[in-house]
């Protein structure tokens, strides 16, 4: 849906009204809702010369994300400098991708990166079997996903309306309230799990050591500087958009596995010398050693 709104916002970037069907994307965050016209053309990229790009859909998406780089230390962000994420990807895309229909580019990029790399696995399959429970997804059995390939995108979704077939084929065994509503993604909260300007108990002690100056500096991925100022913000409750949510989440995680897989912490068990000990450890002023061997990269 974000892809239609932004190739039809894209023709007429000028168009007070088709700008204003950025608000119909996703009315449950009002953070969004209240940017100015020319904001959410900016950031939606609704432009004419971006309307040939390839990977169109994802862009916003995908720039949002990369702006966690900001955080990195200066070797890491020199590393990455290096790397374009987008031309790696191009190269990978099916021949004829450049003659399908948006849509279909669009659905095969969120169904082929999002969907098995972090929907399925990240926030699916390694949460459930983690406590014992196996989930199954009627949606995705492989003849359901290989019907729904040959449906034209007009019945996959009539102008904003999204699941429009199944809407009309099932939308009788569900309330209309739920069947007519917008689509809202289950979405828990970032920052907010782990800081709380009214209560002491947040953030806890492994929150506070691993988000700690010292260990920031010690293990070498990010700046220290600059975490502690999104830390700040996260105790005194200012972190309310989505990248310093996603930020305070990506240094967080990113420091948890270092200290599980690189200083050998397993709550308790005993675990041979890991091989990608961080080269910083014990050299914390140091900026200029590689402070994680490439094993961990």
């Amino acid at each position: 849906k974000e892809d239609k709104v932004r190739r039809f916002c894209a023709a007429q970037p000028d168009s007070a009204a088709r700008t204003a069907l950025f608000g119909r994307l996703y009315p449950y965050m009002p953070n969004l809702q209240s940017q100015s016209p020319a904001w959410l053309r900016s950031f939606f990229r609704a432009r004419p010369d971006e309307l040939g790009n390839r990977l169109f859909s994802h862009r916003p998406r995908w720039e949002l994300t990369s702006q966690l780089k900001r955080l990195l230390s200066p070797h890491w962000a020199a590393e990455l400098a290096r790397y374009d994420a987008e031309a790696d990807l191009a190269a990978t895309l099916p021949d004829r991708y450049g003659t399908w229909r948006p849509f279909c580019r669009a659905q095969f990029l969120e169904t082929t990166l999002l969907m098995p790399g972090y929907i399925l696995s990240s926030q699916g399959d390694r949460m459930s079997l983690a406590h014992g429970v196996e989930g199954r997804f009627p949606f995705l059995d492989h003849r359901v996903v290989e019907f729904s390939a040959t449906i034209p995108p007009r019945w996959k979704m009539r102008g904003l309306t999204e699941k429009y077939i199944l809407k009309r084929a099932a939308g009788h065994l569900v309330p209309k309230a739920i069947a007519a509503r917008s689509k809202q993604p289950y979405r828990a909260p970032d920052a907010a799990s782990f800081f709380s300007a009214e209560s002491t108990a947040f953030p806890a002690p492994y929150v506070e050591e691993m988000l700690s100056p010292q260990r920031i500096r010690e293990d070498g991925v990010f700046r220290s500087d600059a975490v502690e100022r999104l830390v700040a913000k996260a105790r005194n409750g200012r972190i309310v958009g989505t990248r310093d949510n996603m930020a305070i989440i990506a240094v967080l995680s990113t420091q948890l596995l270092i200290d599980q897989f690189c200083r050998g912490r397993s709550h308790g068990a005993s675990h041979a010398e890991p091989e990608c000990v961080p080269y910083a450890l014990g050299h914390a002023n140091s900026q200029d050693v590689p402070p994680l061997s490439p094993t961990l990269s």
